[in-house]
């Protein structure tokens, strides 16, 4: 029977090494070997060093974000009455700083944990938290935390599809979820959040009904995005025309929950870019 001490493997019985193979990992230390070693490594350094020079610099940062963290948080729960103060929930805390570890880089994403957890601690907003909330904060952007804080005041608004109608009655939707910040204006990501924010059960989507005053829905067709879809799918021989369909775009009732326990006041009013 080989002898298995041979290859100096204490922990796990593996088999004999080839001869050959056993001679080829020897030689890596003679020195013609060795030079190839270097070679790699040099080479190595050059593909990948400019990677961990990177990782070395986002340690740093993620250090930074951690300590500033850890003051946003202290400087909050300071601001506490005392006669209000409460012991922190562990089911919502613990979720939250665990949750909060992917996202302290993030102004908006790390001051709305700051927020959840003080009001855990704080008899007049602690009703409002709920243990979902450290989840959904870590599956939001800092666009979807805006976009949100725009609900804040004004909990129902307006949203559209653009679509082609066609002479046979039928038609087809070109966008969904056409929505516009708290500044008038319209970017195609917005759309991304909305639909994400309504997964989370934050907003709903309702398309068969709309506001009550329908001048609100005018800013759809006036904008120049709708007047270059016009340009393009528009034809008078076929009867193609465009058009849209109006919903309402509003916040439910877990939102209002999230909004008064996640979102700060300094957030809530932050233009949206």
């Amino acid at each position: 029977m080989p002898d298995k001490t041979t290859n100096n493997f204490s922990l796990v019985d593996l088999p004999d090494i080839p001869a050959s193979l056993d001679n080829a990992m020897k030689n890596l230390t003679n020195k013609p070997t060795k030079k190839i070693g270097d070679t790699l490594a040099d080479a190595w350094f050059l593909v990948f060093g400019g990677l961990s020079h990177k990782a070395s610099q986002r340690r740093m940062q993620y250090a930074h974000d951690l300590e500033r963290y850890e003051k946003e948080l202290t400087e909050s729960i300071s601001k506490i009455p005392e006669n209000e103060r409460l012991e922190p929930s562990i089911q919502v805390t613990a979720q939250a700083l665990e949750n909060s570890k992917y996202c302290i880089s993030s102004n908006e994403l790390r001051r709305m944990f700051v927020y959840l957890i003080t009001n855990t601690m704080d008899n007049r907003y602690e009703s409002f938290t709920h243990p979902s909330f450290p989840e959904i904060i870590k599956q939001m952007s800092p666009l979807d935390a805006r976009i949100l804080s725009s609900f804040k005041n004004k909990v129902s608004q307006p949203i559209a599809n653009i679509v082609l109608n066609h002479r046979s009655g039928t038609r087809k939707t070109l966008e969904r979820y056409i929505f516009f910040d708290i500044n008038g204006s319209y970017s195609y990501p917005y759309a991304a959040s909305i639909s994400s924010l309504e997964r989370l059960g934050l907003l709903s989507v309702d398309f068969s009904t709309q506001l009550a005053d329908k001048s609100l829905y005018d800013l759809f067709t006036k904008f120049s995005y709708y007047g270059h879809l016009k340009d393009i799918f528009e034809n008078k021989e076929s009867g193609d025309f465009l058009g849209t369909i109006n919903g309402i775009c509003e916040i439910t009732p877990l939102g209002i929950h999230f909004i008064k326990s996640c979102i700060p006041e300094t957030l809530r009013f932050l233009q949206i870019p």
